[in-house]
């Protein structure tokens, strides 16, 4: 029996490993083995759970959406990375939040059973110096219909020129059109590595 190519992908900002997009996922790629877990708004000690993760379970591609493909975006792991969406300058996204500095809902049940959480200025600030680890592996799905971060199109090309996939089935938000199998953008995308 062939072993399945190993998948781990990470959430965005306020959600968890439950995600709707990782749910559909493992409901639906049955080719694949998923792996996700609860990442946070601290970059350092996310990235390198992350890092530490891919190493000792042998993951193939990592993929992450928002947050989560800002951190796939700065790990450094020499396998296909595929970010979603992903926010390129958290410090700066992040500091518009209305509810910076107060207790905010996770959007989906976290692993540790904690649902709130606090992020402030301080918080923000420890996204200052960390580094994008780019390779010829890396890849960027976006669209210019993204209403949280707008078109940044141009930012990603800068960032990976023609690894840059532009899909018309994607807002900020992942929905399960982007996801299907085979017809989806991610899984087009996704599918060139398995």
């Amino acid at each position: 029996m062939i072993a399945r190519k190993k998948l781990l992908y990470i959430h965005g900002f306020r959600s968890s490993a439950k995600s709707s997009t990782i749910l559909n996922i493992k409901a639906n790629y049955h080719n694949l083995d998923v792996h996700a877990f609860d990442v946070t708004h601290h970059p350092v000690k996310s990235i390198r759970k992350i890092e530490a993760y891919v190493a000792e379970h042998g993951i193939d591609v990592l993929a992450g959406s928002s947050l989560g493909g800002y951190y796939a975006l700065c790990a450094k792991v020499d396998i296909p990375k595929i970010a979603v969406n992903p926010v390129l300058n958290p410090e700066n996204s992040l500091s518009f939040m209305p509810e910076l500095g107060e207790e905010m809902e996770y959007y989906n049940e976290r692993e540790d059973g904690v649902q709130t959480f606090k992020c402030t200025l301080s918080d923000l600030g420890e996204f200052r110096g960390i580094d994008k680890y780019i390779t010829p592996l890396t890849h960027i799905i976006g669209s210019d219909k993204d209403e949280l971060l707008g078109d940044m199109r141009a930012q990603y090309i800068k960032l990976v020129g023609d690894r840059f996939h532009e899909s018309s089935q994607l807002g900020h938000r992942i929905t399960p059109e982007f996801t299907a199998i085979p017809t989806g953008d991610f899984y087009k995308l996704l599918s060139k590595f398995l």
